[in-house]
């Protein structure tokens, strides 16, 4: 039951990142490595970290997405013509939400290596639906942002 509700889940996180692909590719191509390189230098530096250093991040990153979250709904209450105060909400969105959800990936990787720990004793039952689900979701956030900044830069160039 859980791994056909998890396929249901990708699949709908496939549907719903699908109208990406009417992007230029090389753009994706870069956007998609360098989500891979800021994913895994993070998950690196989590991986050889001392045991639980960066656990106490959750309760900041909540707060700092909620920030994020909220930024994103700036256009919706605020008039059109407040465009710096936007445009502001815009930046937050983009480069807060890189660093929020780089700093979720170094949390992930520490609570799977701390519940892994936990489970080889035998204290917390082995759940790797779970804990792939919150790194895929980083790095779809990451990707997205990523996608978003650099068709920002090309529009810009042109």
């Amino acid at each position: 039951m859980k791994y056909g509700l998890w396929t249901g889940f990708n699949v709908t996180q496939a549907a719903l990142l699908s109208p990406l692909l009417f992007m230029h590719p090389a753009l994706l191509a870069r956007a998609g490595l360098y989500t891979v390189g800021m994913m895994g230098s993070i998950a690196f530096v989590g991986a050889t970290a001392k045991q639980e250093k960066y656990l106490y991040l959750g309760a900041p990153l909540l707060a700092g997405v909620t920030i994020v979250a909220l930024s994103g709904l700036a256009p919706l209450v605020i008039p059109a013509t407040a465009a710096r105060t936007l445009m502001w909400s815009e930046k937050i969105w983009l480069y807060g939400g890189l660093a929020v959800f780089g700093g979720f990936t170094l949390y992930d990787v520490q609570k799977i290596l701390h519940h892994a720990r936990l489970a080889e004793r035998g204290l917390v039952r082995r759940d790797v639906v779970n804990e792939s689900i919150s790194l895929e979701l980083d790095f779809i956030n990451i990707f997205v942002r990523m996608v978003q900044i650099l068709g920002m830069q090309r529009s810009n160039r042109k």
